[in-house]
């Protein structure tokens, strides 16, 4: 199931109802511990070299807890309590290029500005550019409000524990959180529910979906989506759009492309039509859904695209997705009634659309 998105009280509250209910923090512990190592062993090669930074709270717990299974990695383990007499130590650690570098400092619970001291211990940790596995955050991030407590450390990776918290989606908290991933169960009672309309999907979520195909269906079952995309200097947006409907398991693909890149383009594609645009083209029935205005950024072709696409956008019946260069070209007004639309658009283009900053978007 789809997890929840919640703040560090929210995550508090979830960890005294399971208390509450039996649950154990040292068998919490252990299974972060077996997560993490896992994760660290994907990351790493037998003999490699591993450092762990284990400070005094749950967080550092939760690294320890990962010592054991780590045995066919050459592991150090420094457990911080003092970052300005124990900077020399880290220095010396770091100069041995492990292969990662697990960070378990801080975990959720920071609450206060990091003093110089610390500020130089993770400074210089990031300084050295090595592969980083946050436990559960970034030690030194808010994971609120995704902004730093002076100085934050740089992850590759962060494997935060039980749901994703609210600071962590932060677009300021993304140079330190690197790839995001959940360890969700950890042995906490069932996660609470939210109002929130966020929620994190993780790959299990799409377990059996597609669903699997009967042996007398053929492509034709399976719907038939048009793409409108590529001019000349963008025909690789064309590509990567019809590569990706392909994968999204479409029955049949057709792609409408300008003259101009349609050999470049045609000869990068396989199991997908590939036909020349004309402004005479049909794209009002035979397809059941359609995408338009990736790659369609060279000026030269765009005045008879752009009459197409707002038909398209007032008046087709079936699901219309527009992105990219399509976006500009929208037309105010009513489109037919039920109507499916959807639009892609990155920071920039959302700007223009809603008349906001970047910053805004961003935020």
């Amino acid at each position: 199931m789809p997890l929840p998105i919640l703040s560090v009280a929210m995550m508090r509250e979830w960890e005294a109802a399971s208390w509450a209910a039996g649950r154990t923090g040292s068998e919490v512990i252990s299974r972060v511990g077996l997560a993490v190592a896992r994760r660290a062993l994907s990351l790493t090669r037998s003999g490699d070299r591993v450092l762990i930074l284990a400070g005094k709270g749950h967080n550092g717990d939760d690294a320890r807890a990962a010592l054991p299974h780590l045995a066919s990695r050459d592991v150090t383990c420094i457990a911080v309590t003092d970052a300005a007499s124990q900077l020399g130590e880290l220095q010396s650690a770091l100069a041995l290029k492990p292969s990662l570098v697990i960070d378990a400092l801080f975990g959720i619970g920071l609450n206060r500005a990091l003093d110089d001291a610390w500020q130089r211990f993770i400074a210089e940790l990031n300084a050295a550019h090595l592969r980083v596995l946050s436990v559960d955050a970034p030690s030194g991030l808010n994971c609120d409000s995704g902004e730093t407590f002076g100085v934050a450390v740089q992850a590759g990776v962060t494997l935060t524990v039980g749901a994703p918290k609210h600071g962590l989606l932060a677009s300021a908290a993304w140079r330190y959180v690197g790839r995001l991933e959940v360890v969700a169960d950890v042995g906490l009672i069932a996660a609470p529910t939210t109002d929130s309309d966020r929620v994190w999907v993780e790959a299990d979520d799409f377990a059996q979906f597609p669903p699997a195909r009967p042996a007398a269906a053929h492509k034709g079952d399976f719907g038939h989506l048009g793409i409108v995309a590529g001019s000349l200097g963008y025909h690789g947006a064309a590509v990567l759009a019809t590569r990706a409907a392909q994968r999204a398991h479409a029955g049949l693909v057709t792609l409408h492309t300008m003259l101009d890149v349609y050999h470049a383009t045609a000869s990068q594609l396989q199991g997908a039509m590939v036909r020349p645009w004309n402004p005479e083209t049909k794209l009002s029935s035979g397809y059941s859904a359609l995408l338009t205005g990736p790659g369609l950024a060279d000026p030269g072709s765009q005045d008879d695209l752009c009459k197409a696409v707002r038909k398209l956008w007032r008046d087709s019946e079936v699901p219309v997705v527009v992105d990219a260069s399509a976006l500009d070209w929208i037309p105010e007004g009513p489109i037919s009634k039920g109507a499916v639309r959807i639009v892609t658009p990155h920071p920039g283009e959302a700007g223009r659309l809603l008349k906001l900053s970047a910053a805004q978007i961003q935020a």
